[in-house]
């Protein structure tokens, strides 16, 4: 073998003049080589294939995650999202939603607007998510029928967002500070390699038991994930499809969630998208939710 085709030049070094100072553990070594000249070429090789293999094996669930709740999702954000709410007993109720984003740099703002029914029409959403892992989200929910804008907060957070089978948690940003996290192995998911993190609550009042959640390794965006409930029963199933790249950013178009207790569903389908557009800072304010008129 022609050992220029396996020098490394960074430093000018050729590292043909490398040697094993254990001989005996070179012949061991070398049997796997078609080549025992190149026995040390091997070694350099299984080295490094052992190093990537077992940096790729040390990612943790906290890694995991972390990895998921940084990527990039756009400095600011503009669409549509159509709700479609199904108990299996009388006909489906669909809700249209006007959804704004905007990244702060250490505070993610969104604001959801509803545009129909005619009666939710005008309530609206603010949501402020932190990178401050200590901090949790602020909520606003102003309710046009009753005029007033009403802080969410505490044990509110995990009640139902307007009828749905999110809660107003899951349609933010929940802090990784409040799970622990264990990775428990890979599954595909639609024929998508994925990731399988294991989320357990620290506060023991949270309506979650446990969480398991599929995160796609080529994108990042969660897949799948199964809800418990504190007696370890199986609560809610989220499902995500459609998952494309529209301006280089991965975006989930259809997300289904299913309350596997109560049979209901509540399908978001995503259209119209618009990234990275001026957003004024004026439709993240609490005042703006204040005044109303938010149609």
């Amino acid at each position: 073998m022609n050992n220029q085709y396996l020098k490394l030049t960074t430093d000018n070094t050729d590292l043909t003049d490398l040697r094993c100072d254990n001989e005996e553990k070179l012949r061991r070594l070398t049997f796997f080589c078609p080549c025992g000249s190149c026995g040390q070429w091997f070694i350099l090789f299984l080295f490094v294939f052992v190093t990537v293999g077992v940096f790729a094996q040390e990612l943790s669930g906290y890694d995991i995650m972390k990895l998921a709740d940084e990527r990039y999702t756009g400095d600011t954000a503009q669409y549509k999202l159509g709700m479609t709410l199904s108990s299996g007993r009388g006909a489906p109720r669909f809700r249209e939603v006007s959804y704004y984003f905007k990244d702060y740099g250490d505070t993610d703002k969104i604001l959801m607007v509803f545009q129909s029914p005619r009666d939710v029409a005008g309530t609206g959403y603010l949501s402020f998510s932190y990178d401050d892992e200590s901090k949790d989200d602020d909520m606003w929910l102003y309710l046009p029928a009753m005029r007033r804008v009403r802080r969410i907060t505490g044990s509110g957070k995990n009640d139902d967002f307007m009828g749905t089978d999110f809660t107003y948690e899951d349609m933010g940003s929940r802090s990784l500070a409040k799970d622990t996290f264990s990775f428990q192995g890979e599954e595909s998911i639609d024929g998508e390699p994925c990731r399988i993190v294991e989320a357990r609550p620290k506060d023991k009042s949270d309506p979650y038991g446990r969480r398991v959640i599929w995160i796609r390794k080529d994108s990042n965006v969660i897949a799948a994930a199964d809800y418990y409930d504190r007696q370890d029963k199986p609560l809610k199933t989220l499902r995500v499809s459609n998952i494309q790249r529209i301006d280089n950013i991965w975006t989930a178009l259809k997300m289904e969630m299913t309350n596997v207790q109560n049979k209901h569903s509540t399908v978001i389908e995503i259209s119209e998208i618009k990234f990275n557009i001026p957003l004024d800072d004026s439709l993240f304010a609490v005042t703006t939710l204040e005044r109303g008129n938010l149609r």
